[in-house]
């Protein structure tokens, strides 16, 4: 036990957050307190009757401890404190703290496997519902997914990238905005976005979304390429060489970007009509 003092201030708030915590059923952080408040009476100067008023609440603190259900459990005859045993009984505090938290912890450990179970489950028979030619009642099913288990770390971005693998585009957007909106820099989240609103014939929606991801993510030679072929089809043929440029930039051995500049560069001087190129900045 520590030997450094404590003052009956201290000594009076753990109790009082013995009492709180107790009424919320935390049982680690009551019996830590509670440890505190003992190894208090141990190590401080406080006598008279400043002791006594603080036994008082001492022993109020304790009934709260026994009236818990699983110290009741544990303990029938309930948890005992006698003076002159502070020692004994702080070590008992926290051995039952560090068993109760490791008990604790497992039992946690053991229902969120479950509950991730029974959400594999569902993503399974969600899958299934769409091949089988019922995309509605899988939509429903996502649905469902979606908010029953919110608190599952990227569970809106899985889910949209689902979709959007099985050709859902429009269906897959919210739930990667929604992804997005929790994180930011979600990469699987852009790259589905990027591919619904490309998949939906959105090419200003797709590109806003490269734009979006490069802001995030940084640019890279990937996005370049997409967001020239996105200006490909609308004959936005500066946006077209300056981008495949940038990814050419990057890998001077990608054909694809080669190819598109080689496409592009005539188009550009012909509607300049002989003019000299427009150079576009990229800074995303």
């Amino acid at each position: 036990m520590p030997t450094s003092p404590i003052s009956a201030k201290e000594i009076r708030e753990d109790i009082a957050r013995v009492r709180a915590y107790a009424k919320k059923n935390d049982y680690l952080r009551t019996l830590k307190c509670l440890a505190n408040a003992i190894r208090g009476m141990v190590t401080s100067q406080v006598f008279g009757a400043e002791k006594f008023e603080i036994q008082a609440h001492l022993d109020e603190a304790l009934r709260d401890l026994n009236k818990m259900k699983m110290i009741q459990k544990l303990f029938p005859d309930g948890l005992n404190y006698r003076k002159g045993k502070e020692k004994a009984f702080y070590q008992t505090l926290m051995r039952l703290h560090k068993k109760l938290g490791e008990a604790m912890e497992k039992a946690r450990v053991a229902k969120l496997r479950k509950r991730l179970g029974v959400l594999d489950d569902n993503l399974i028979k969600a899958a299934e519902l769409i091949n089988a030619g019922q995309p509605l009642e899988a939509r429903k099913l996502y649905s469902k997914i979606s908010e029953y288990f919110q608190d599952i770390e990227g569970i809106q971005s899985d889910i949209g990238n689902r979709m959007s693998s099985f050709g859902l585009f429009a269906e897959a957007v919210p739930y990667l905005n929604k992804a997005l909106a929790i994180q930011n820099n979600d990469a699987r989240a852009h790259n589905a976005l990027i591919l619904c609103y490309e998949g939906m014939h959105e090419p200003d929606k797709a590109m806003a979304a490269i734009k979006d991801a490069m802001r995030w993510l940084g640019p890279s030679e990937n996005l370049y390429i997409r967001l020239a072929k996105l200006h490909l089809q609308k004959r936005e043929w500066g946006e077209v060489f300056n981008n495949a440029k940038a990814a050419h930039a990057r890998n001077p051995l990608n054909l694809e970007a080669a190819k598109l500049m080689k496409q592009a560069e005539p188009k550009i001087f012909t509607s300049a009509k002989g003019g000299s190129k427009k150079s576009h900045d990229l800074n995303f």
